[in-house]
């Protein structure tokens, strides 16, 4: 993942949404770039349950949307969308957990949080 998942509730369903990196593998040689992942109702609450962050390494599985916009200055620019069905967690980016107070000492402030 190149960005941390967005995850909206709405009426009509929840969403997930984020942007990927996709590497190319043996049995997909052609897979290869930036895609903005979604999720919609139950597969959303599924994506969101991974708490899934930016350097995170993951399969998804789902369909894949490719979409070409003309812009008004007359180029055309590639949308690449993946709508996800499944995920499963290959590996996860180090998790540090700061708190504020120990922000503020590394940054040198000694003083008290209000």
């Amino acid at each position: 993942m190149t960005t941390a998942g967005k995850f909206r509730k709405r009426a009509r369903g929840n969403e997930w949404q984020c942007q990927i990196v996709v590497a190319p593998d043996l049995l997909h040689p052609e897979q290869e770039g930036e895609f903005e992942a979604h999720a919609y109702n139950h597969y959303a609450d599924m994506a969101q349950s991974y708490h899934l962050r930016p350097g995170d390494r993951s399969v998804m599985r789902g369909t894949m949307q490719s979409q070409t916009i003309l812009l008004e200055n007359g180029e055309q620019a590639s949308v690449n969308q993946f709508c996800v069905t499944a995920i499963e967690i290959v590996s996860r980016s180090k998790r540090t957990s700061i708190t504020v107070y120990e922000q503020r000492n590394k940054e040198g402030k000694s003083s008290p949080i209000l």
